[in-house]
């Protein structure tokens, strides 16, 4: 039998085992420069976080847990020219500098692939050179990074140092048309003092707010990563030491901040103020590289911590209308920047003080269709007929994984499966599709595509048993990243007849794997 597409969409992953996905997520894009000033040339050394490199190109395929080099180098040879567009370097005159790729120094493998945990505690480094016409008096330093090939936000941490001396100057590279200028004086001759280091702007890890609203059929989700120093503007942590957030002074919080968080940022859905609940929050430090994996409570640094919290609002299948108020202002952030991703169709907005609410209108999405039992009127009298029920019975049990809640899976399971199955089936689905290395999220189906079917060993009274293998592709989502991979089963249904409807009355599942897994970038 050819393989056939049983279904497109978003639906529930089912019969998943739960295997471990990449370890890929984080929320910003920080890059560490150095830049050393000759009187003809400017050295810039780039060290990159291997997601921004990798991601820039589109989907990464893993291969047991291991990144290839080819993979690698397909991703620095398009994100290296990502950020020389973004990184502006402006001579005295305002001229800007154009720089040249020099060198890529890759992480140390061995052979021609790299676990990925050990790739994610490494960094790419590019060595850029631009050339100048004369010694400079000052060179001026800004970033503008364009949304649509770099769609995290970018921090740039720039430490600048003239030949021959021991002093630097150390910025956080600003966005938009001001830039921060460093002067250099060349009648200055080299010391033999220990060096000092000048800080131009303040280097805080992460010190704005970003947010993420998810529209989706059952589910409306608010996502938040927040510095803690601008939580506390509201919402002050209890602590013994106020530099220092212990683990234990992360969780007493807990009801509290839930309370605080599920009374802000107003939400409608088709009308109706709808009350979330707050799925999970964690807080994170400096050098966390991935938002989605929960993080291990330590202790953290309380001016660069941060607080990532996730609330979901319920709803009953497609909504018509949603409409968010956002109320978390402060002087220390008069706007707070924000990406809609509603369903497939992603859009960048940024909520004010004067302009607080955003207001999504259904543009005709239908609702989810109704799941239907199959008669016994269906024809099973030969391979094919038989082949074609097994796969429609397959299908509407992923789609009963289309509901949230979980009365609703459960009736729409029991459209195509019986007995103690029901049950059976029900609990083993559902603890495949919590992921907990993505913080307990559900994954969601993308596609299922049937590859073989055939008759099986074995006999049902009324009915027969059918030998089915089939693959499912699986996404996670947080923070704009899609975690991807794909399973592939083979298992024995037994389908019979039960009141008057086709049903699965017995699943052995024969073998399982996982063949491919990725991660994206959601782009807009």
């Amino acid at each position: 039998m050819k393989p056939r597409r049983i279904f497109r969409g978003l639906v529930e992953l089912g019969i998943s085992m739960g295997l471990v996905m990449p370890v890929f997520g984080h929320q910003i894009s920080l890059i560490r420069a150095n830049a050393t000033v000759h009187s003809n040339r400017l050295d810039l050394t780039l060290n990159v976080l291997p997601e921004d490199v990798l991601l820039t190109t589109g989907p990464i395929t893993f291969s047991g847990g291991n990144i290839s080099k080819a993979e690698m180098l397909k991703g620095t040879d398009t994100h290296h020219k990502v950020v020389l567009d973004g990184l502006i370097i402006l001579d005295e005159n305002g001229n800007r500098l154009t720089g040249e790729l020099t060198g890529v120094v890759l992480p140390p493998m061995v052979g021609d692939t790299i676990p990925v945990d050990v790739l994610l505690s490494t960094t790419f480094v590019y060595r850029v050179e631009f050339p100048l016409a004369r010694p400079p008096t000052q060179l001026s330093f800004r970033q503008h990074f364009n949304p649509r090939t770099s769609p995290m936000p970018v921090m740039t941490v720039l430490t600048v140092t003239r030949e021959g001396l021991n002093s630097s100057t150390m910025m956080r590279v600003p966005d938009g048309d001001n830039p921060e200028t460093v002067a250099f004086d060349w009648s200055e001759k080299p010391s033999s003092s220990t060096g000092t280091v000048t800080t131009v702007t303040q280097i805080p890890s992460f010190d704005v707010t970003d947010s993420y609203l998810y529209i989706q059929d059952e589910e409306v989700r608010v996502e938040v990563l927040m510095p803690v120093s601008n939580l506390e503007t509201w919402f002050p942590i209890p602590r013994a030491n106020p530099a220092i957030l212990e683990p234990i002074e992360q969780v007493r919080p807990r009801l509290d901040l839930e309370k605080f968080l599920t009374e802000q940022n107003q939400l409608r859905i088709d009308g109706l103020l709808v009350k979330p609940r707050l799925d999970r929050y964690d807080f994170y430090g400096l050098d966390s590289q991935d938002f989605s994996i929960r993080p291990a409570r330590k202790r953290l640094d309380a001016a660069t911590a941060r607080l990532g919290a996730i609330l979901v609002y319920s709803t009953k299948g497609a909504p018509r209308q949603v409409e968010l108020t956002w109320t978390l202002f402060n002087p220390r952030e008069p706007t707070v920047r924000t990406i809609v991703f509603a369903y497939d169709k992603g859009t960048n907005l940024l909520f004010q003080p004067d302009k607080p609410t955003f207001v999504w209108d259904n543009p005709g999405l239908p609702p989810m269709p109704k799941i239907d039992s199959i008669s016994v009127q269906h024809n099973a009298s030969d391979d094919a007929a038989r082949a074609n029920l097994s796969e429609a019975l397959l299908r509407n049990v992923y789609r009963g994984f289309d509901y949230r809640n979980e009365r609703d899976i459960y009736e729409a399971l029991a459209q195509s499966v019986q007995g103690q199955l029901l049950t059976d089936l029900y609990l083993k689905i559902k603890r495949g599709l919590i992921q907990q290395e993505q913080g307990g999220a559900v994954a969601r189906v993308k596609e299922v595509i049937l590859l073989k079917s055939e008759p099986a060993a074995g006999q049902i009274k009324g009915g027969f048993v059918e030998r089915v293998t089939w693959q499912v592709e699986g996404t996670v989502e947080h923070w704009g990243h899609i975690h991807t991979r794909v399973n592939e089963y083979t298992a024995d249904l037994g389908i019979a007849p039960s009141h008057g409807s086709w049903k699965i009355n017995s699943m052995d599942v024969v073998k399982q794997s996982q063949v491919k897994s990725m991660v994206s970038l959601r782009r807009l």
